[in-house]
């Protein structure tokens, strides 16, 4: 590779770690390249960037970005599966992957700033999607809010139903 090319690729590198939310490393060795072009599928599927690429523009660009966790665990043979919508998606995409074809192995993934190990990138994997828990999020808020109305309009409900009974009895007492 040329040095110019060194550095293009590191830029683009930089570019995709600056939009990240969530970058995951993974160890492809013994892919054959059908199942590698089927995990990029389904990546792209999920709007999921995988890009295989050598530790040493990794590196770079992670540092220059701010990323430096990611250093240490840039060894042997390493694709990124990295994320601008979901911090969790690459990770789904990932696991479930692996469950199938036993492949990738897992070396982690950095998320809101913090280092997950391969164990850690697999809990995190189940958690549900980022629409679910704001919506599960919005419903405990809203709860509150709705039994308060109920309780504001019980009197006035009461009330109607007293009056409808009055209203009966003085017709049928008519």
């Amino acid at each position: 590779m040329q040095k110019t090319d060194k550095e293009e690729a590191v830029k683009y590198l930089e570019h995709v770690f600056e939009n990240a939310r969530g970058i995951y490393l993974a160890d492809f060795q013994g892919m054959t390249v059908e199942v590698i072009s089927e995990l990029r599928r389904r990546c792209r599927g999920a709007e999921v960037h995988f890009q295989v690429a050598k530790n040493t523009l990794l590196r770079r660009a992670a540092d220059s970005t701010g990323n430096g966790a990611l250093t240490p665990h840039l060894h042997g043979p390493t694709a990124i599966a990295v994320s601008t919508r979901d911090e969790v998606e690459p990770a789904r995409v990932l696991i479930s992957f692996q469950g199938e074809f036993s492949k990738p192995q897992i070396k982690g993934g950095y998320v809101a700033g913090k280092f997950y190990d391969a164990e850690q990138v697999k809990e995190l994997s189940r958690l549900p999607s980022k629409d679910v828990l704001l919506g599960s999020l919005l419903s405990v808020l809203q709860a509150p809010l709705s039994q308060f109305c109920s309780v504001l309009q019980a009197p006035v409900r009461d009330l109607a139903r007293i009056l409808d009974q009055v209203a009966k009895q003085k017709e049928s007492a008519a």
